[in-house]
């Protein structure tokens, strides 16, 4: 005579997380982390910001008063702090839910969330977000660039930068002089000081301050 067991309390039991791949604890802590993260965006934000924002405000926006410049300079500021801030917390709770719900590897999930932040955060056409996207893209090709290098997909070569280099100058040349509406205002005024201003005699430093 056999006595049938009780059945295990632990099996057939639905996974406490709502996201499946862990216990409610831990989606805690793995929350946690995303709001950390947020905060983490939104203060490196402003640290990154505020000097850009008062150097570039000083020097091309002097038309204006001091108190409409601390209004531009915080306003700047602020709202590279949120985006990036909000952007950190959308990429890593993307990435949580991918991780939790599918078998996507780390690179697939991580290219998902980040296209995810950054069509919401940085997809709205603005002088902050046109400023964070350039100086993002401009490192992924350099990065892209060493790839090529590493996986043997191009020739070694020393010549590469000096090559990148003359091109890029040619570039900005020609289109300041034949298309410079096209161009952003900031390196458009600078440009303008170094190559234009410099042809008339007293603008040297009233032009500079």
């Amino acid at each position: 005579f056999v006595v049938p067991m009780a059945p295990n309390s632990n099996e057939n039991l639905p996974d406490a997380s709502p996201l499946g791949g862990g216990s409610a604890s831990s989606l805690i802590s793995e929350l946690i982390k995303v709001g950390r993260g947020a905060v983490h965006g939104y203060l490196y934000g402003a640290k990154v910001r505020a000097p850009h924002a008062l150097v570039m405000t000083v020097l091309f926006k002097r038309n204006l008063s001091i108190l409409k410049k601390m209004q531009k300079i915080l306003k700047l500021t602020a709202t590279h702090a949120t985006n990036l801030g909000i952007y950190v917390g959308i990429y890593k709770l993307a990435t949580l839910v991918l991780k939790r719900t599918t078998s996507l590897n780390n690179g697939t999930r991580a290219a998902v969330s980040g296209a995810i932040g950054g069509a919401i955060m940085f997809g709205k056409k603005s002088s902050v977000n046109t400023q964070v996207n350039l100086y993002v893209f401009s490192r992924v090709a350099m990065a892209i660039g060493r790839l090529l290098l590493k996986w043997d997909l191009v020739p070694s070569s020393t010549s590469y930068y000096r090559l990148w280099a003359a091109l890029t100058w040619a570039a900005v040349m020609a289109l300041f002089v034949t298309e410079r509406d096209e161009m952003q205002g900031s390196l458009v005024a600078s440009m303008v000081y170094l190559y234009e201003d410099s042809d008339t005699t007293g603008k040297t430093i009233s032009k500079l301050l």
